[in-house]
């Protein structure tokens, strides 16, 4: 609805990264608004993240006395600068790195120029799922944004794993400790679009079962 056929025709590229939530961490402004796009030592990356990082504060508290600047009051900023500051050699064993030092919820989508990489917290809190289209591997956070743009359902993105998608293809990791699976319930009450299903339950179904629930519960005429 934002972006017609003429802006879209404009962009040039192979991949692309979107975002469509409101800021819940900080404030909502136009500073705040993603995916943010940096530039460290390895070249641009994007970042489209959500969710909700409940130790942010100390980690930004933490590298801004260290001198770090921060170009936004968003939690998702804190994992660009623990990526850039990461002493491990490759992208994605950066990503790991920093990620394993957060906390909270995050579905995580995250683009560089050769590489595509999908991550979603060990305990599963927010959906991710990943499509085809084509010839193109789509992910999203839910399945209705493979219905809108004619896409094809693959799988539910796994709590703890981390999908690469490059020239070579496709590959799963589980880089992450196990941990209790404790998806959020607004998804289904709330977040989520009725069309969609996520955490494998309709959206919709699951609606109308709560409101069956409440009904025998606190019956009404």
């Amino acid at each position: 609805d934002v972006f017609g056929g003429s802006e879209i025709a404009s962009l040039r590229g192979k991949v692309a990264i979107g975002h469509v939530r409101y800021s819940t961490t900080g404030e909502v402004s136009l500073r705040n608004v993603q995916p943010f796009i940096a530039r460290y030592r390895d070249g641009q990356v994007a970042i489209a993240h959500n969710g909700n990082l409940v130790n942010a504060g100390l980690l930004r508290d933490e590298m801004e006395q260290t001198g770090s600047i921060f170009n936004t009051s968003s939690d998702t900023e804190v994992v660009l600068h623990m990526l850039a500051g990461s002493r491990q050699g490759t992208f994605v064993n950066r990503l790991v790195d920093a990620l394993m030092q957060v906390e909270g919820a995050y579905s995580m989508v995250l683009l560089t120029e050769q590489t595509m990489v999908a991550v979603r917290d060990p305990h599963g809190f927010r959906p991710l799922v990943l499509g085809r289209r084509g010839g193109a591997w789509v992910v999203a956070s839910e399945t209705c944004a493979l219905d809108l743009i004619g896409g094809t359902f693959e799988r539910e993105v796994k709590p703890g794993e981390m999908i690469i998608i490059d020239a070579d293809g496709v590959q799963s990791l589980m880089p992450f400790p196990r941990r209790e699976r404790k998806a959020c319930i607004f998804e289904h009450i709330y977040f989520a679009r009725p069309d969609s299903t996520v955490f494998g339950r309709s959206v919709y179904g699951t609606r109308v079962a709560l409101g069956r629930k409440a009904a025998q519960e606190h019956p009404v005429e």
